[in-house]
């Protein structure tokens, strides 16, 4: 502290003292040593410091990050402007732990919530944090994380460039933390070490989702919704009665988030079946909206079965169509029934509420509006195969990418990573499901133009299958390469955007979020280190529409 006064004149202890303290810090040494401000003598396993006076040794820093030079605060230009978080934990952490927990705090937060407000994200996760050891090294883990791949881009699956730089080591140490932690209470009798169980849980499967480790990601998210279903919590949430706790409650909701985005990925779910827990009779009382959190939660239970059907159709042949068309169009209308009423509702609140709604409600209320017409346009096309007839609906597809546009346009600040569904199911919907080229093209230049993960949904990845859909489908057509491509022929490639999506073939624009290399990838690349890829249906419908074109 004296390195922050001039020294008297002839006074030497005060310069001696000065020098002293205005070394640099050393970043080796135990953590128990270096938050006394002592020497360690670095001895294996436990230093003799701490053996020698009673104390516990907290081990040593194997992964320290860089620090922060010039061109790394121009890619992240956050890192001028975040301050160090260092008080109000009860352990030891070091300058590269509160260094990452500040940008958690300040930047990570607020981008999971970007299209909703949420309870979870915007109190509960920030004081469990400084109450648990394990959620805030769990924290630090995904804020390290988050922070690579805002510099240096996010892979697509199976993809493992930059993977071992040292951020990602860094982060894999602190997770390391976080599990040894909860291992060590794992015969506690701590009525809330479930609470921190579910909500490490929930910080490992977002990380892993950064890092491209789908199989890891998934393995995490089955086991806290394994957690939540022998609980019955699903119950609890669709029939709204009060949870234990505020914690709990929020718990439940982004898990649900999750296990419906997960049965697009065929990831053994949805498993806590809120679909099967929705009475009908309750449905409809519930379906008065006060608010954008009411409207939210009772889609999604209507969006988690309608996904469900739509993935039985997308990977069904024409002739297995024709064979369950009975049973199928049933369903279809059964759920087109469901989504109609709960529209019905939700156009009364859309109407009357809009205007009273603070900015982010109005995009909340945007995106829940945008879900609902592309869900109903899918399922109402899902069992047609004639093209003359689903040319029919152009116009709607047309209207929904507009409507998309638009909220788009509304965001100041784009979150690039939030948990909640927004734009990017519905531009794949019309990127893969719409006869119009043009209508596609447009609809995948938007997902490369917002580069960001929502959930589990990934707009490059999107991009990236849509694209392969729209070459196979042309080959398929007879277009083989773009030295056949017209200027305005009317042909499916003669607009600009074909052309030049075309050029690219199935290259990712380079830029935020966009891994270099990654204008090499295949499928084939993510299938052979991505175990639960194959599984997946939107590769299934590509490899199936590859096969029928010779690719």
């Amino acid at each position: 502290m004296y390195a922050c006064h001039m020294p008297e004149k002839g006074g030497f202890m005060e310069v001696t003292r000065q020098r002293k303290f205005s070394k640099k810090r050393s970043r080796t040494g135990c953590r128990t040593c270096r938050a006394r401000h002592v020497k360690c003598d670095e001895a294996p396993g436990a230093c003799g410091n701490c053996t020698s006076s009673g104390r516990s040794c907290d081990g040593y820093d194997i992964q320290r990050l860089p620090p922060l030079t010039r061109s790394s605060k121009k890619k992240t230009p956050w890192s001028q402007l975040l301050p160090e978080v260092g008080g109000g934990v009860r352990w030891i952490t070091n300058t590269d732990e509160r260094r990452c927990f500040s940008y958690f705090q300040y930047y990570t937060i607020p981008t999971l919530s970007g299209f909703f407000n949420s309870a979870l994200w915007d109190k509960l996760v920030l004081q469990m944090s400084y109450a648990e050891p394990a959620v805030y090294h769990a924290a630090v883990a995904l804020s390290a994380i988050h922070q690579d791949v805002e510099m240096h881009g996010m892979p697509l699956p199976g993809q493992e460039l930059e993977l071992y730089n040292t951020w990602h080591r860094f982060t894999m140490e602190q997770a390391g933390r976080s599990f040894a932690i909860l291992n060590g209470r794992h015969f506690s009798q701590d009525p809330r070490l479930r609470e921190v169980m579910l909500l490490c849980c929930l910080l490992f499967v977002l990380m892993e989702l950064l890092r491209g480790r789908y199989d890891d990601a998934f393995q995490h998210l089955e086991g806290g919704l394994r957690i939540l279903d022998e609980l019955k919590a699903q119950r609890q949430l669709v029939t709204w009665t009060p949870h234990e706790s505020p914690v709990e409650e929020a718990l439940v909701a982004a898990f649900a988030q999750l296990d419906i985005q997960a049965a697009n990925f065929k990831v053994g779910g949805p498993i806590l079946r809120l679909e099967d827990e929705l009475d009908t009779s309750i449905t409809e009382d519930c379906l008065l909206f006060s608010n954008i959190r009411e409207a939210r939660r009772a889609i999604e239970p209507i969006l988690s079965r309608a996904f469900g059907f739509l993935l039985s159709c997308w990977t069904k042949s024409d002739k297995e169509i024709m064979c369950n068309y009975k049973w199928l169009q049933e369903e279809q209308q059964t759920l087109f029934s469901e989504l109609n009423r709960f529209s019905s509702q939700f156009d009364i609140f859309y109407n009357y509420s809009y205007g009273l709604l603070n900015r982010k409600d109005q995009r909340g209320a945007d995106t829940i509006n945008i879900l609902r017409h592309t869900t109903s346009l899918s399922m109402r096309t899902s069992l047609i195969r004639d093209k003359a007839l689903l040319n029919r609906y152009q116009p709607e597809y047309k209207m929904s990418l507009g409507l998309i546009e638009e909220l788009m346009y509304k965001f100041r600040e784009r979150p690039n990573y939030t948990l909640d569904m927004g734009v990017i199911p519905p531009l794949y919907i019309i990127s893969i499901g719409c006869t119009d080229y043009s209508l596609r093209w447009r609809a995948i230049e938007l997902l490369r133009s917002w580069p960001h993960r929502e959930g589990i949904f990934d707009s490059n990845w999107a991009a990236f299958i849509a694209e392969e859909h729209i070459k196979a489908q042309l080959t398929l057509e007879g277009f083989h390469g773009i030295d056949r491509l017209s200027e305005d022929d009317g042909s499916p490639t003669s607009s600009a955007g074909c052309r030049e999506g075309l050029k690219r073939g199935a290259k990712l624009e380079k830029g935020r979020w966009s891994v270099s290399g990654q204008e090499d990838y295949s499928i084939e690349q993510g299938l052979a280190k991505t175990k639960c890829m194959e599984d997946w249906p939107c590769v299934q419908s590509l490899l199936a529409a590859r096969r029928r074109c010779g690719l």
